[in-house]
């Protein structure tokens, strides 16, 4: 009987561990880029900055701590581009523009300490595609909320 309520036990604890990571791999990759630069979920093409926006382009900096991933970087750079140029980004938007910037940069895993540069004129990009999702991918984008922490104060900070 004990080692029935062991199995079950474990097997539970198995399910929930693939639950989390098929929530996680939903929020790395829910948009894919085909090779030709275009949004395959919304036929949306990637902008490129021009030559003089790259010149004088603006770079959020940060330094990855414990804990810290390229899309919490990603977030933190949304939210700052939405409250240094009055820009309000739902938190479906937030999810929809961090996960484009993080597969859009590959996706990098980061080590401790290390400088992770993002520019401006990137964020805006994907900032401005976000405001402007249709209430159905909101509503798409928006299931994933409740997997997200918004609070992004302590994310890429040196200590």
């Amino acid at each position: 009987m004990g080692g029935q309520r062991r199995v079950s036990l474990l097997m539970k604890l198995v399910i929930l561990k693939l639950t989390v990571l098929v929530v996680i791999a939903a929020l790395i990759s829910p948009v894919l880029i085909n090779s030709q630069g275009v949004n395959a979920q919304n036929g949306d093409e990637e902008v490129t900055p021009s030559s003089s926006e790259q010149a004088t382009d603006v770079t959020y900096s940060y330094v990855a701590q414990p804990g810290d991933s390229y899309t919490k970087l990603a977030r933190k750079a949304v939210q700052t581009y939405g409250a240094k140029h009055n820009v309000n980004v739902s938190q479906a938007g937030i999810i929809f523009a961090e996960t484009n910037l993080a597969r859009q940069a590959g996706s990098p895993q980061l080590n401790i300490s290390q400088k992770v540069d993002i520019k401006e004129s990137v964020v805006k990009d994907w900032v401005d595609k976000a405001t402007r999702l249709s209430d159905a991918q909101k509503a798409a984008w928006g299931h994933y909320i409740q997997f997200v922490n918004f609070d992004t104060s302590q994310v890429g900070e040196a200590k």
